[in-house]
């Protein structure tokens, strides 16, 4: 069925446009493929006049007045401008259909009309440089450009079609040579330049399609790759069915531990189903044995992003953030999981339904289920900046309290710009979270409110019975603070602000992979087995 289905692809006559990223590679190419004609008939036209310079300065004079100059440089700084059309901007996949078709016929169509004008100067065989100029151009947009075998061998036949009429014209009006003779001469020779420019496009194409092919996951088509950490890598891909987009996160090593939590995260993940928690729509296995699975694709922007941009946020956006985290962290909670990786990074905005700043909760692979103990509590777990002084004691306590501590540095961060507890390496940092009391965030930034200053240190409080009882009464604490609210008018204006527009470009999607690293600011994994650590 596949053979028969790429057959089919390699007979159609439209471009091979299936998806939003094939669009785009498309509209790329189209524009790569203009520059590059551009370059080369400017190069050419340059080259022309200096050798003209040198070797006969008479010849050049009153060089573009000749149609043979003009029609050239029509067509030159046309592929130019179509260059710059394409280069910028997004173009339907109608308009990229037709233009592709169109800019290539036009161009060969100029090129037989540009060596019509040059018998006048009787220039011998002059219609062998229009053979030269149509082949190059059919052969920069084979070699370039997304195209069906079928779809480049009608442009070929089309856009040479025009040399013999003109051939027939100039051998007559040289006298010189049967017109007829000359004809079969350059059909013989537009044949072979059609016969490589499809062949160029086949071995191309096909090339695409195997690489297509190699990409594909069970009903899913991996289109480009967004993260990559220690445990795995993250692809934006699409549903071959439904044209959904998601997120397909494979994993790295495929036996042993690594193997265990990856498989156990998609399965907790699966289990929650809040509108703030990220969700997972199926999973499996590669034919070669690589673990994977599919989620929801987020195009946002993760709190840590948000911060590093724009700045600490204001009271009452932090606190409509946190109401949402919360939510989702009160459904896992009341599943008997822990996170153990709140941070800014792992915490996304992004929009639903036309609902700004939504917030989705991300990557639950260090989660520990506290009733059936499957994750490895003997091990330091979790990002150093946002680590509950029980996660680094002693793991075997960690609770939701703990997840509760990181959302109180993820607050600190969001109102102040900076980490509660900063250092040089990671036993600096964890030894502040032991020892050392935090600095309120009024002294960090101006203008906090006291109310939600205080919740927030009251999360970060270094025995877990000073914390709140749990995410629910986190919530609660958040309203009672009484700060302005931050309204759906005030998200939009932030979101249709230019800059905020801008940094979509550099928005991560889903990019964190839980990597097992050793700097502070990411997540981090400690063996304590054979350290004397019950």
């Amino acid at each position: 069925m596949s053979s028969s289905l790429s057959r089919s692809r390699a007979l159609s006559l439209r471009a091979p446009i299936a998806s939003e990223s094939e669009r785009a590679q498309f509209q790329r190419r189209l524009a790569v493929t203009l520059r590059v004609i551009f370059a080369l008939s400017f190069g050419f036209f340059v080259l022309q006049i200096g050798i003209g310079a040198i070797m006969s300065p008479a010849s050049l004079v009153g060089i573009f007045g000749w149609g043979s100059v003009q029609m050239q440089l029509l067509i030159t700084f046309g592929a130019l401008a179509g260059a710059l059309y394409f280069g910028r901007g997004k173009r339907s996949i109608r308009t990229l259909d037709l233009t592709d078709a169109v800019m290539t016929l036009a161009m060969c169509t100029g090129w037989a009309i540009m060596i019509r004008y040059d018998v006048s100067r009787g220039e011998p065989h002059v219609e062998l440089v229009g053979l030269l100029a149509t082949t190059y151009t059919l052969a920069t947009r084979a070699a370039l450009v997304p195209s069906t075998t079928a779809r480049s061998a009608l442009l070929g036949l089309f856009g040479m079609a025009p040399l013999l009429p003109v051939t027939y014209l100039l051998a007559g009006i040289s006298g010189h040579r049967d017109p007829a003779n000359a004809v079969l001469y350059m059909a013989i020779w537009s044949l072979v330049g059609i016969a490589c420019t499809t062949t160029i496009s086949h071995v191309i194409y096909g090339l695409r399609l195997e690489v297509r092919k190699a990409m594909q996951l069970g009903q899913y088509l991996l289109e480009e790759k967004i993260g990559e950490g220690g445990m795995g890598v993250v692809y934006r891909a699409s549903h071959a069915m439904l044209r959904r987009p998601c997120a397909i996160k494979l994993l790295s090593a495929t036996a042993g531990h690594a193997a265990e939590r990856f498989e156990r995260e998609v399965q907790i993940t699966a289990r929650l189903t809040h509108p703030n928690t990220v969700a997972v729509f199926d999973y499996g296995r590669t034919p070669d044995g690589v673990f994977y699975y599919a989620m929801e694709y987020l195009d946002g922007i993760t709190l840590e992003d948000l911060v590093v941009e724009f700045g600490p946020q204001p009271g009452s956006r932090v606190v409509h953030i946190l109401l949402q985290v919360c939510g989702a962290l009160d459904e896992a909670h009341a599943n008997q999981l822990v996170h153990r990786d709140i941070k800014p990074a792992n915490v996304m905005l992004t929009e639903r339904g036309r609902v700004p700043d939504v917030v989705k909760v991300l990557d639950f692979g260090l989660v520990k289920e506290t009733d059936l103990g499957a994750s490895n509590v003997n091990a330091v777990l979790g990002t150093p900046h946002y680590m509950a002084p029980e996660a680094i004691l002693d793991p075997t306590t960690v609770d939701a309290r703990t997840d509760l501590y990181a959302v109180g540095a993820t607050a600190y961060f969001l109102l102040t710009g900076v980490h509660v507890f900063d250092g040089g390496n990671i036993v600096e940092v964890c030894s502040q979270h032991l020892h050392k009391e935090p600095v309120p965030p009024s002294s960090k930034r101006k203008g906090i409110d006291a109310a939600l200053e205080k919740v927030v240190l009251a999360c970060l409080a270094k025995k877990q019975d000073d914390r709140p009882a749990d995410a629910a009464a986190l919530a609660d604490m958040l309203r009672a603070c009484k700060v302005a609210e931050w309204t759906h008018a005030d998200a939009r204006g932030f979101w249709n602000q230019p800059e905020a527009k801008r940094s979509g470009a550099r928005r991560r999607v889903q990019a964190s992979t839980d990597s097992e690293s050793s700097a502070i600011v990411d997540t981090v994994a400690v063996s304590l087995e054979g350290r004397g650590v019950a």
